[in-house]
């Protein structure tokens, strides 16, 4: 299936721009260009890059945005695009609403000009409904009989539901030339770690299922899981719960094929405060348990390291899994 990962991939949302250097035929030294990630991640056996868009207003398929996808073909290397912050499909404000499903369109396009597979996007807020519900079952770990959520916290899942759906079909509208692309293209919605997010892992796996496995999968961000528990869950249940929760509810070719992303997570009282370096030992999760369930079960996820290090310390999970592959050799 499309959607299926070849082998476990891991890379990072970006390149530290200080460190991204490229040496030219007469040997001097400049800054590398987006055309070049792809060469410059494979040389750091790194096969896996999160386009960071959070921020992006516009984007088009320009010259250098083509040589970066025929680069990522070249190289073998595992795209997947951020989807911008701004878009909000738990608004009340209708207007902005209608604009969030426009540029979740825009990103269907935008994932395509970087030959990137799948879109990771955030949900939204509780809002106003926050006051309403009742935030410890919103917030609890791993609530998954969507069955009990009340009222007011249903409408905001169905709410983002049909602003997924609104924004794909408006994605074909706009771009009729690349509704073939679109269906190769999956949307990863991801867990959240505060708590006035929505992003629970039950959420998530409620949203995929509502939207439907052959468009949606999950986006899990462990990092995020962990400061909205705040840290209460022991390392290895942590990790097991949530896979044994996905295979159940989604399947296990889901769990196999997950969408990951990685960080040392600093929370306070209302879950995630702010991502650390992932060689800080203060806080967690800690990636070790996680890399020996993926090689007992055999998963190929893709890994993307979201701390603030970047590439750096997407390289330093690279080679601690391959310590972890070496060590499992008879």
């Amino acid at each position: 299936m499309v959607f299926d990962n070849d082998q476990l991939r891991i890379g990072p949302t970006g390149v530290q721009k200080s460190l991204f250097k490229i040496k030219d035929l007469n040997g001097r030294i400049r800054n590398g260009k987006r055309r070049e990630i792809p060469e410059y991640l494979t040389n750091k056996k790194l096969m896996a890059y999160e386009f960071p868009a959070g921020r992006l207003a516009k984007f088009s398929d320009t010259a250098e945005n083509q040589l970066f996808r025929q680069n990522t073909l070249k190289y073998n290397l595992s795209v997947s695009f951020h989807a911008p912050y701004y878009i909000s499909l738990t608004s009340d404000d209708e207007a902005i609403y209608n604009k969030s499903i426009e540029r979740l369109a825009h990103s269907f396009a935008w994932a395509t000009y970087l030959n990137a597979k799948r879109i990771v996007l955030h949900p939204g807020s509780y809002g106003k409904s926050r006051k309403k519900a009742n935030m410890a079952s919103l917030n609890k770990f791993m609530p998954n009989n969507s069955s009990k959520l009340d009222v007011v916290h249903r409408s905001k899942i169905d709410q983002i539901v049909e602003g997924i759906k609104a924004g794909m079909e408006q994605a074909d509208k706009l771009y009729p030339e690349l509704k073939s692309k679109f269906r190769q293209i999956c949307l990863c919605p991801e867990t959240m770690g505060k708590f006035g997010q929505i992003g629970t892992l039950s959420e998530i796996i409620e949203i995929c299922k509502t939207v439907g496995l052959n468009r949606t999968r999950p986006c899990v961000d462990f990092g995020h899981l962990y400061a909205r528990n705040l840290g209460k869950i022991p390392n290895f249940k942590f990790y097991f719960d949530v896979f044994d929760v996905i295979e159940s509810e989604l399947g296990s070719k889901v769990a196999q094929s997950l969408h990951i992303h990685y960080s040392i997570v600093e929370y306070g009282n209302k879950g995630e405060i702010k991502h650390h370096p992932n060689q800080i030992s203060s806080w967690g999760p800690k990636v070790d348990t996680l890399f020996q369930i993926i090689a007992n079960r055999q998963y190929t996820p893709i890994i993307i390291n979201e701390s603030p290090l970047l590439d750096v310390d997407a390289e330093w999970l690279q080679k601690k899994w391959a310590r972890k592959q070496k060590s499992l050799i008879p």
